[in-house]
């Protein structure tokens, strides 16, 4: 079954389904949640978010639109509402010992949402230029612009790593 049929029959009433989409999307969703908010508790906290916004808005669904887009505009709303921690201030010096990986999550975390999204999409979701044009509501070439001015800054941040 398609994941727009699911969500039809979600819309439906059909329980089953909902939970079938749950289980299609919630993996994806909680990667995309991770990059965006850099903390695992916030993206569980959020995914269970989306699909509450999911369940309450499945009525609305619009059978011609494509389900995953649908999916991450829900999950796009929750990680600007839940608002991430303090980040990483610009400049900041990766640690001499101890957590890359955590200084990582916090530069990621410093860029705008606009930059973190597209970088998230890309790297951790493996979309194509196109498919993230499409999610994020922008011509691909602005995708393209995005992407290279949050490589860019990451890049600069990461000028301390030996």
């Amino acid at each position: 079954m398609s994941e727009a049929t699911l969500l039809r029959s979600a819309a439906l009433g059909d329980a089953g389904a909902l939970e079938k989409v749950i289980r299609t999307f919630a993996p994806k969703v909680y990667a995309y949640l991770c990059g965006m908010l850099g903390d695992e508790r916030e993206a569980e906290d959020g995914m269970q978010e989306v699909f509450v916004r999911a369940a309450r808005a499945i009525e609305r669904y619009d059978a011609g639109s494509d389900p995953e887009q649908w999916i991450f505009g829900l999950a796009r709303r929750v990680a600007i509402d839940v608002r991430p921690t303090p980040s990483a201030p610009p400049g900041e010096t990766p640690p001499a010992e101890g957590d890359i990986a955590e200084w990582a999550r916090r530069s990621l975390r410093a860029l705008p949402a606009e930059l973190r999204e597209v970088v998230v999409f890309r790297n951790i979701l493996k979309w194509d230029v196109e498919h993230i044009a499409r999610a994020v509501g922008v011509a691909p070439q602005e995708v393209s612009r995005r992407l290279q001015q949050a490589y860019a800054r990451l890049t600069e941040g990461m000028r301390g790593i030996r």
